[in-house]
């Protein structure tokens, strides 16, 4: 059974890998993921109501906040490195 939230996608582990590497801009991080940038938007807005991202600047710069890294180690624990590229778009639940 998943220790980490259930509304976490295998995208957002992706997105919070990328952003605790560096604080960067959302199209950047969405190109370098291979996300589509409206929905890596979206998921940083839910990533950042959680506390799991903050931004760091009026230009919407994210980086990974402390729970955000122990949400990552947790999802990489079950289910592994999260890969650039291949953070797909998920269904909603």
């Amino acid at each position: 059974m998943s220790r980490h939230a259930d509304w976490l996608r295998r995208a957002d582990a992706a997105i919070l890998q990328y952003f605790d590497e560096k604080p960067d801009y959302v199209p950047l991080a969405a190109s370098r993921l291979g996300l589509e940038l409206d929905y890596a938007q979206r998921r940083c807005e839910k990533l950042a109501a959680e506390g799991l991202v903050e931004p760091v600047s009026h230009e919407v710069v994210y980086r990974t906040t402390e729970l955000g890294e122990q949400v990552l180690a947790t999802y990489t624990e079950t289910e592994g490195e999260p890969q650039p590229g291949h953070a797909t778009v998920e269904p909603a639940p």
